[in-house]
């Protein structure tokens, strides 16, 4: 066998593999028992057939193909040993230069290739931001609203604060050809007057605008929407909107005290509550800064990076994406063709402007990951692997016990295997995200910097050396 290997673009090489023109009867004689095998020749037992007999049966043209096949085979892997290659994936056949003597060309995939820039040397501050007291009050407000009651208004017309219950309806006033002028067909909704976090539909400040009315009022509203609103279907557009009263609601809210605390959960005191909605809000805020400042810096690595990887390592992620997306529709009753349509994009568009770019994002944060995980080494101590699974196991004894799916030993078991796989990429990743943050906020430097002065005071300090003090011999310390 002769081989000539050719580097290639892409972390690719080309194998051009030359047999000796006497392995190709022997190939041809095999692909003949092979045809006789699988196919019922008259006279003879499967295999049995002559070799003439099959070739004068099937031809040269069938036999050749058959045996390429079977050349393939046990060409291939030889070939990998005595090039010494170790593929990421299957390779491909390119050509066949020729049949006698057999001549092939293969494109073999290989390890993806990776060099680091200087990530270690990369400062990047650190500082979110504390929670505000306006923040933490925001959410008190938002509890003490979901405990409110509502009760009659009376004679009297709506007002600010109110909640009030309407019949509406919405048209285009200028719909284009061809359009629907209806936007809403008279259903039911409620609208908390000057309530800013929810008054965003049918436009925002709608609900401002039943200030005044009565209950059995009837209002008809006009508003044009803006080109930017993101209700794209109505962008620019001018509409009318009527509005029946069904009914208004006082909202009776409760005193933000210590019964309103034990009332909301098991808080001593207002107090205890307050310290809680902060810390609760400490904790997200600064997860949701974390998870920014790490991708910011990632970007950053990756910049500065050089990778390199074979094609089909592309095409797998593209296919991940894909099957996740079409997994997630099918949840919502959608597959990816309507959703497609929806968007109005055909699928050769979506693929090339959303899932090959997001694809390629994946793939270099994953292999540069993996580089810098291996730089740093970072590893898991099993026994904190083990605690986590086991605590995770806990967590879900009470929903896996209801679960008929989990009866049986073996699906307990894959269970703990997908358990322990999921814990192991969730203690692997945070810990070394927490890495990349401490070198690129300075603070590992810093720590080693202490390290280093206490180790070098203790050796200062140590018998024998430079700045510490022996016993003569033969003496004993006062």
């Amino acid at each position: 066998m002769k081989i000539e290997t050719t580097p290639l673009e892409n972390q690719q090489v080309q194998v051009d593999v030359e047999l000796e023109s006497e392995v190709l009867q022997g190939y041809m004689r095999r692909a003949a028992r092979k045809i006789a095998q699988d196919t019922r020749i008259p006279g003879f037992r499967p295999g049995k057939a002559p070799f003439d007999v099959v070739r004068r049966l099937y031809g040269d043209e069938a036999i050749q193909k058959e045996a390429v096949e079977l050349m393939i085979d046990d060409v291939y892997p030889q070939m990998l040993t005595e090039a010494n290659l170790e593929p990421s994936g299957p390779g491909t056949l390119k050509e066949i230069s020729s049949f006698d003597p057999p001549k092939f060309s293969f494109i073999v995939p290989l390890a993806p290739e990776v060099t680091l820039g200087d990530y270690a040397a990369i400062r990047k501050e650190y500082a979110p931001a504390p929670v505000t007291d306006e923040e933490v009050e925001k959410v008190l407000s938002g509890l003490r609203n979901d405990m409110a009651t509502a009760e009659p208004a009376g004679d009297r017309p709506a007002q600010e604060g109110d909640l009030v219950y309407v019949n509406l309806s919405g048209v285009l006033t200028q719909p284009a050809e061809g359009e629907s002028e209806t936007i809403i067909d008279e259903r039911p909704a409620q609208f908390l007057i000057g309530d800013q976090d929810n008054d965003s539909w049918p436009y925002p400040g709608f609900s401002k605008g039943l200030i005044g009315l009565s209950e059995g009022d009837v209002k008809d509203i006009e508003f044009t929407y803006p080109e930017d609103t993101p209700f794209t279907r109505l962008a620019g557009k001018a509409a009318r909107f009527t509005v029946k009263v069904d009914s208004i609601k006082v909202m009776k809210y409760p005193e933000m005290d210590d019964e309103f605390a034990k009332s909301v959960g098991d808080f001593e005191n207002f107090q205890a509550l307050r310290d809680t909605v902060r810390t609760s809000l400490e904790a997200r805020q600064t997860s949701e800064y974390d998870e920014q400042y790490v991708d910011e810096l990632i970007d950053e690595i990756i910049a500065q990076s050089t990778i390199e990887y074979p094609p089909h390592m592309l095409e797998e992620e593209q296919e991940h994406i894909l099957k996740h997306l079409q997994e997630d529709l099918a949840e919502r009753k959608l597959d990816l063709d309507t959703y497609l349509k929806v968007r109005q994009l055909d699928r050769a568009a979506f693929i090339e402007q959303e899932v090959i770019p997001s694809a390629k994002k994946r793939l270099s944060r994953s292999l540069i990951l993996e580089k810098i995980a291996q730089a740093e080494n970072i590893q898991l101590d099993k026994s904190e692997l083990s605690e986590a699974v086991n605590q995770r196991l806990g967590e879900l004894s009470e929903s896996i016990a209801q679960d008929k799916k989990y009866r049986s030993k073996a699906a307990q078991a894959d269970l703990v295997n997908a358990l322990a796989f999921d814990t192991a990429n969730r203690l692997f990743n945070e810990r070394l995200m927490d890495r990349l943050k401490r070198i690129a906020s300075g603070q590992a430097e810093a720590e080693e910097a202490a390290a280093a002065e206490v180790e070098a005071k203790a050796a200062e300090l140590a018998p024998g050396t430079e700045g510490g003090e022996t016993p003569e011999a033969g003496t004993t310390e006062a």
